[in-house]
């Protein structure tokens, strides 16, 4: 079971020095938190997340499972700019009276980073046992951790670098495109539309050949290729869940995002985790990024899933990181 809450924050400043007058930031714990902190676990969800972590991560995350509410206090918050409790474009815009929508300013990853920040001081939170997160989530997670070095005793990003490259971009960019140039002509509805076409884009990158071939192959059924079809439902799956206008906001966040120059501040120990079959992410250069961490190790994830494969093969990926998750809590804390 979880609990969900809101935080409210008056005149949350952006980096961009824009100030959003009003925000809510939804979030949700499992577990109970014990006094010395010692058992909090900060988890990260990707872009079309949500704060549920126990429902998109239940390999990893439930009784029984790895990270247990019976032995950690767990923390997930609904990114800034999304669309499940937290505010973002879909919010009403106080000075209009209306959603945001194109109106929404520009966010960075830091702000979602000091949204978190803000969370765990409200709930007087100085010290986090673990942060795990993959893709977007991961970005959260290491801007987290080069901004409050000393928060975070052990961190676990997944499928992340660096920074935004410049083959994402090319994904992200074009994807942003489309959904701005269907709603730029035909509205709210054609914002729907894009991001239908957009997210079918998107999957592709995604996803692999190896699974894909494997999957799919060449088969049809009537005149239309398996894949196509499969493509089709994704694209149809996600304007029933999650607003283009967020879609276009978390995208080019993580655009943006880059820590280049504050990598080094990391004073965590931690894992990196980089797929065999991951396209958009290399395991040389989530390797790279790993060696620019004092205490980093790396480890790869050899599964046919590309990009998504810490959400779709979670028994393979909780076995790969139990070694580093169960010497993370001190075991008399349990006693």
């Amino acid at each position: 079971m979880s609990e969900e809450y809101v935080l409210k924050i008056k005149n949350f400043s952006l980096e961009n020095r824009q100030v959003l007058p009003e925000v809510d930031f939804s979030y949700r714990t499992y577990g109970s938190y014990r006094t010395n902190g010692a058992n909090v676990v900060l988890v990260f969800h990707a872009l079309t997340g949500n704060a549920d972590c126990s429902d998109w991560w239940n390999g990893i995350i439930g009784e029984g499972k790895i990270i247990d509410p019976k032995k950690y206090f767990i923390i997930c918050a609904n990114f800034l700019g999304s669309c499940y409790g937290s505010t973002g474009p879909e919010s009403i815009n106080p000075k209009t009276g209306k959603p945001y929508h194109a109106d929404f300013p520009v966010i960075a990853i830091g702000d979602i980073a000091r949204q978190h920040l803000a969370i765990l001081q409200s709930l007087g939170i100085e010290k986090v046992s673990l942060g795990i997160g993959g893709s977007m989530g991961g970005m959260v997670l290491l801007e987290l951790a080069t901004i409050a070095p000393s928060l975070f005793e052990k961190i676990i990003p997944l499928a992340v670098g660096i920074s935004h490259s410049a083959w994402r971009i090319a994904f992200s960019s074009v994807i942003r495109k489309i959904i701005e140039t269907f709603g730029s002509e035909f509205g709210e509805d054609g914002y729907k539309r894009g991001m239908q076409l957009a997210r079918q884009i998107a999957m592709t990158s995604y996803r692999s050949s190896i699974e894909f071939d494997g999957r799919f192959g060449r088969d049809k059924n009537g005149d239309v290729f398996e894949i196509e079809s499969y493509l089709v439902h994704q694209g149809e799956k996600i304007v029933k869940r999650f607003s283009p206008h967020s879609y276009l906001t978390l995208t080019k966040a993580m655009e943006l995002y880059d820590i280049s120059d504050s990598i080094g501040n990391i004073e965590a120990e931690a894992l990196f985790i980089g797929t065999t079959s991951d396209i958009l992410y290399s395991e040389n250069e989530i390797k790279e990024t790993a060696s620019r961490v004092s205490n980093a190790k790396y480890k790869s994830f050899d599964v046919p899933f590309g990009h998504d494969s810490f959400l779709v093969a979670q028994d393979k990926l909780a076995k790969l990181i139990r070694p580093f998750i169960t010497t993370t809590v001190k075991q008399e804390i349990f006693a």
